[in-house]
């Protein structure tokens, strides 16, 4: 079975809920399992977080504390704080970049620092931000870091030369500063709010940036240029990409949700990569947010969204976190309440696939920075210091060579016939190569009956619910028929009305009073099938 879990991070900025049990006391990171059950699984204690200050990797998370130049670590596996580790500067941003396992950290002077957290090496970018970076993004594959600062600024970073050991003085190949930037966004007029960039290869990837002014930019990272102009009704703070870059979804500082189509309103033509744009902004409206919580919620600090992007979570001031249907732009359910402000959340990869590929490595303890490999000078011809040294645990691969068909079964569409008669015949019939004395093969035999009635019980339960479905279905149909039918009866009486010189809407309220009778069956009936899904 898959299982889908979130982590959540807080602010420590109210006193603790009356409600709160001891087990919850001085929590700032929480385990939450998404589903199959919504519950919580794990905390992690003595942590205050600002938003955009925590990153995870697989082994770990990171947390920046609130006011203080600390990042505490705790390790996943054994649910404990491992370390607190001191930085000279407060932190005000971190990402990780996942592979590299190279961990950055925006500070309030304006420059990154990068931990390399298998080996303790750290290098510093240079301060090219005039203020305090405010949010970090990594592309899929660690070729840039992207850095928005409140100085209006994004940086565009080449993460292989941050992290680069010093080059020879005779390389062709060093150009410019090696800790200075590459690229320079520079078209928004305010702090930036939010940023994040999509899931494609670097030549086609773009990112996204918002502002406290309500501008949003959609550019592409290699050479800088605006592919789209959003103006968003009210600032965006936090920002979730649809896993197939289709959709982008905006938590507001008013507590809503906003979102908008990529594909909704694609140009007839190419876009240029040089130039400027030429096409107009997109105004979003008041009316196109998502339905608003019934009651106060606060600012939505963060959003993400599930492995297969049908439900959306977002964390609010208030300490609630909530959970959104994508597809009808409504909220389903409030998960929990923390009571303090929920400043950053992330999905976690699903568990549960049969062949999930996974590093062949893991990281069992971080390796604290080492400022002794900084310092030194003289490394050598290669220009990497003779302490550096990697602190990993390879870990062995599982045999791919040979496929199995349960396992095919498990993640296709469902048991083959052939293969459930096979394993039924192989209870009844037992092992022929070994003999068992009589009073094992009654046992053997009373165990394949029981086996065999389960099996029986579990066809019976499937018939049922491919029944329901098809109720379901043959239901939604006969409605899509009836709504037609009264659309149809409705434009008849308005003309009627007209060709008798009467009123056309009063004529028409009659059918649309039945048509809101039918959408609302067709909504409780949605419900009780999302409800049916959930369980």
């Amino acid at each position: 079975m898959l299982t889908e879990s979130f982590i959540a991070a807080t602010l420590t900025a109210n006193k603790p809920v009356a409600h709160a049990s001891a087990a919850l006391k001085d929590v700032g990171i929480f385990l939450h399992e998404f589903q199959p059950q919504r519950t919580f699984r794990k905390g992690f204690k003595k942590s205050s977080s600002q938003p955009g200050c925590v990153a995870i990797s697989d082994s770990h998370i990171f947390a920046a504390q609130a006011d203080k130049a600390v990042v505490n670590v705790y390790s996943q596996e054994r649910g404990n704080q491992e370390a607190t580790v001191p930085f000279p500067e407060r932190i005000s941003g971190l990402a990780y970049a996942h592979g590299a396992e190279v961990l950055v950290l925006g500070t309030e002077g304006g420059k990154l620092i990068l931990w390399e957290v298998a080996t303790g090496r750290v290098t510093n970018s240079a301060a090219s931000h005039l203020q305090a970076v405010s949010c970090l993004c990594i592309t899929p594959r660690n070729e840039y870091i992207i850095s928005g600062s409140a100085d209006s600024s994004i940086h565009v970073w080449s993460l292989a030369k941050l992290v680069a050991f010093a080059p020879s003085s005779d390389s062709y190949a060093n150009r410019g500063a090696p800790n200075a930037p590459v690229k320079t966004f520079s078209r928004h007029r305010t702090a930036i709010s939010a940023l994040t960039c999509g899931h494609s290869s670097i030549t086609t990837n773009f990112a996204i940036s918002a502002s406290s002014d309500g501008t949003c930019y959609i550019w592409h990272i290699e050479t800088c240029q605006v592919l789209r102009t959003l103006l968003l009704p009210s600032h965006a703070v936090s920002i979730a990409l649809d896993p197939a870059d289709r959709a982008i979804y905006f938590g507001c500082n008013d507590g809503r949700i906003q979102s908008w189509d990529v594909f909704q309103q694609s140009p007839t033509s190419s876009i240029p990569l040089s130039g400027p744009s030429v096409l107009p902004a997109i105004q979003l409206l008041d009316k196109d947010g998502w339905k608003e919580p019934l009651a106060e919620v606060g600012t939505a600090n963060c959003v993400t969204l599930s492995y297969d992007g049908t439900s959306l979570l977002s964390g609010h001031r208030n300490g609630a976190i909530i959970r959104w249907d994508v597809a009808k732009h409504r909220i389903l359910q409030v998960m929990t309440n923390f009571g303090q402000p929920v400043t950053n959340i992330e999905m976690l990869k699903p568990e549960g696939f049969p062949r999930m590929k996974r590093p062949g490595y893991i990281i069992p303890t971080v390796v604290k920075p080492n400022l002794e490999l900084a310092s030194i000078e003289d490394n050598g011809t290669c220009g990497v210091p003779a302490k550096y040294n990697l602190h990993i645990m390879i870990t062995a691969p599982r045999s791919l060579s040979e496929e199995d068909e349960f396992e095919k079964a498990l993640t296709g569409s469902g048991f083959p016939q052939s293969l459930l008669d096979s394993a039924i015949r192989s209870l009844e019939t037992g092992n022929t190569a070994t003999q068992s004395p009589v009073t094992t093969d009654v046992a053997e035999t009373s165990k394949a009956e029981r086996l065999e009635e389960e099996v029986s019980k579990l066809k019976q339960q499937l018939t049922i619910l491919h029944n329901l479905e098809e109720k379901r279905r043959g239901g939604k149909l006969t409605r899509m028929g009836k709504r037609d039918e009264l659309a149809l009866k409705k434009r008849e009486a308005y003309f009627e009305a007209k060709s008798k010189g009467k009123d056309g809407d009063a004529a028409m309220k009659k059918w649309e009073k039945k048509e809101a009778e039918l959408d609302r069956e067709s909504e409780e009936e949605d419900l009780e099938g999302d409800e049916m899904d959930v369980g």
